[in-house]
């Protein structure tokens, strides 16, 4: 049966994973950072190897979180990880760590055949979360994730592309102008009244920055489709 939430995991729907977003949201943003047929896993993904968190059909409230432990999911696969590992490793994560969604660590590694984290109880050491406790080599998965950025041991937000920022902090998780909380889709509904001149001057942002928008939400509007 699929693993439930109960009242002693702490939640990831707090400062980290606040953002929301729907389906077409995840895909897109997955193949943005990988490759085309990625978006094809997000839904199987969420629903066979991620432990299923709460989510309403058709209601954009899939989190931040989400979308980084979707992140995970890719490299470990790319790695040659089995997907019931994966879910495995999750699971005993879940628990050991008391959170519904522990992919977003900084600790997540692997041999390409495990899930691996450090072990802060034996210092030094490397605990194989799928197998409870057996010492292995292992690569941080957070190096092959070079645009996602840590803090405090967690996720904290993505660079999609150049001044681009997904920050679950900053407007809900939307992609903004870096450096701002200016929305992407606000740049490109706006430069599609009014042209991309007079945008700059109408939101008050470089025309640089207000072509790097545009150029990325013309990317993912195709992703989307």
């Amino acid at each position: 049966m699929p693993a439930t939430i109960t009242n002693d995991f702490e939640s990831t729907r707090g400062d980290l994973g606040r953002g929301l977003y729907g389906l077409r949201d995840l895909r897109a943003f997955l193949a943005l950072s990988g490759l085309p047929q990625d978006a094809k896993q997000a839904l199987p993904w969420l629903t066979h190897v991620l432990n299923p968190v709460a989510h309403r059909p058709k209601r954009y409230d899939y989190s931040f979180s989400d979308l980084i432990s979707l992140f995970v999911v890719r490299e470990l696969r790319k790695k040659g990880v089995e997907l019931q590992t994966i879910r495995s490793a999750e699971q005993y994560l879940r628990v050991k760590w008391k959170t519904d969604r522990p992919f977003v660590s900084d600790q997540i590694q692997t041999d390409g055949r495990r899930v691996l984290v450090d072990d802060e109880v034996i210092a030094g050491q490397i605990e194989a979360a799928d197998l409870h406790g057996q010492q292995v080599m292992r690569e941080l998965i957070k190096d092959r994730l070079a645009h996602v950025h840590y803090q405090g041991g967690n996720a904290e937000s993505w660079t999609p592309a150049k001044g681009i920022l997904v920050d679950p902090r900053v407007q809900f998780g939307e992609p903004v102008i870096e450096g701002t909380r200016l929305t992407t889709e606000a740049v490109a509904a706006t430069a599609k009244r009014m042209g991309l001149e007079a945008t700059t001057s109408h939101l008050a942002v470089p025309l640089d920055a207000a072509k790097i928008a545009l150029k990325f939400e013309e990317k993912l509007a195709a992703l989307r489709e």
